[in-house]
């Protein structure tokens, strides 16, 4: 009993961080590819077997009746990111270039998993509550810069670049075991967004009497956009060391995004976005040669091309990204009876073809190559705490811009995150 009261009452305050701290994240493009040290440290692979409760609710519901035990896991990572921006302009004297930083700053992402999986029942229930995605960019104004100097190369008005975007979603999940081999899973989500853009690139620029220069509006003045979806998927144990998984999420349908703007008039302005999060069908094996060592492997389809906003065609005021597969893998193995190690590694496409246009410049960059590292240490029979560290390896984004013919853009990036896990078995 007390080891429940424990961890019903560290669920909570986990609950509470979540939603009391709003805070924007950078991520692998929009979705962050797993969650805690426990799950981030193998990768992120946890479609067949997952080695925590975070990592049961991430990618496939049915893989909560794999975990084998009831367990409250929460945790998170402190993301540390770096973002440059280069441009190249022409001018009366030859090209001009400049290169500025994004002062990101450092962010916090939460993770919350419940799993309960009640004597000799088939039927094992779960709770996630996840930073899911996001991103944040912040460029100052930089005369060096073409693109962020004041009078940018579009006439209009631009300097400082900044947009912030923070994504939570819940997934009450329930599985249940068919047979000794086969468990399936299902479960409903529910998705909240907080975005802010400045300025924004997809509105036309404020000029009410055409005298010039124009400035684009700010779309910063909103309320949280909910959205929802489904999740289903099963699991399959060949063997007793062989298991595979497939889990399919529906894109995450949010209702029209609306900000309140005003002119150069200080006329009212609402500008508007059709969004929606892609589909991600996953796919995953799990081996286990011995009793001390797991060993997996996921594959990902992030359907960016159906969705709406980020599949959106440039010329119709979209990001233009295109479909991506994802591969992560990961290994842990028990040194002793109270300390683990885990490797794991994610490898992603890059869903931006090039640049393409300025609201790519606020969207956060792909990280197409992380290595993960961590170790789970248990403290107690039923305590057991995980950290670890994430490098995602420098990678860019190269293209000329289609709103001003000559203008090319370079967007650079590499990440560190520390993350951290409590689990709490009852």
């Amino acid at each position: 009993m007390n080891g429940i009261r424990i961890a019903l009452r560290f669920g909570v305050v986990a609950v509470c961080v979540i939603l009391m701290k709003p805070l924007s994240v950078q991520a692998q493009g929009v979705l962050l590819p797993g969650g805690g040290a426990a799950h981030l440290s193998m990768g992120g692979a946890s479609t067949a077997r997952p080695v925590d409760a975070i990592g049961a609710l991430y990618w496939n519901p049915a893989a909560i009746g794999r975990l084998g035990r009831s367990e409250v896991a929460a945790g998170g990572a402190i993301i540390f990111p770096n973002f440059y921006l280069d441009s190249t302009a022409p001018g009366p004297s030859g090209l001009r270039s400049g290169r500025t930083r994004s002062d990101s700053g450092a962010s916090l992402t939460t993770n919350l998993g419940v799993v309960y999986q009640p004597d000799e029942s088939p039927l094992t229930l779960g709770f996630g509550l996840n930073t899911l995605g996001g991103g944040t960019v912040n460029f100052p104004g930089d005369a060096n810069n073409p693109i962020l100097s004041g009078i940018g190369p579009l006439g209009n008005v631009q300097g400082p670049i900044v947009s912030n975007l923070l994504l939570v979603q819940l997934s009450p999940t329930a599985a249940y075991q068919i047979t000794d081999r086969l468990v399936v899973g299902v479960g409903p989500t529910v998705s909240i967004a907080l975005s802010s853009i400045d300025p924004a690139f997809f509105a036309t620029p404020n000029d009410p009497i055409g005298a010039g220069p124009g400035s684009f509006p700010s779309a910063s003045h909103s309320r949280p956009f909910w959205g929802g979806g489904f999740r289903a998927g099963l699991v399959y144990s060949l063997t007793d060391q062989l298991d595979l998984g497939f889990g399919f999420t529906s894109p995450q349908w949010f209702e029209t995004w609306k900000y309140n703007a005003r002119s150069e008039l200080g006329q009212p302005r609402t500008l508007t976005l059709d969004v929606s999060l892609p589909a991600i069908y996953s796919w995953g094996i799990s081996y286990r040669p011995m009793e001390e060592m797991l060993l997996s492997a996921d594959l990902r389809y992030i359907d960016y091309a159906n969705s709406d906003l980020y599949g959106t065609p440039i010329r119709e005021g979209g990001l233009g990204w295109r479909s991506i597969f994802v591969a992560s893998l990961g290994g842990r193995y028990q040194l002793t009876e109270g300390a683990a190690l885990s490797l794991g590694y994610i490898y992603n496409d890059n869903p931006i073809r090039s640049v393409g246009t300025l609201f790519n410049i606020q969207s956060p960059l792909i990280t197409q190559h992380m290595i993960t590292v961590g170790t789970t240490l248990q403290l107690t029979d039923a305590i057991s705490s995980s950290l670890g560290y994430a490098y995602g390896l420098p990678n860019s984004s190269i293209g000329p811009l289609r709103e001003a013919t000559g203008i090319g853009v370079k967007l650079e990036s590499d990440v560190h995150l520390l993350t951290f896990t409590m689990q709490f078995r009852y």
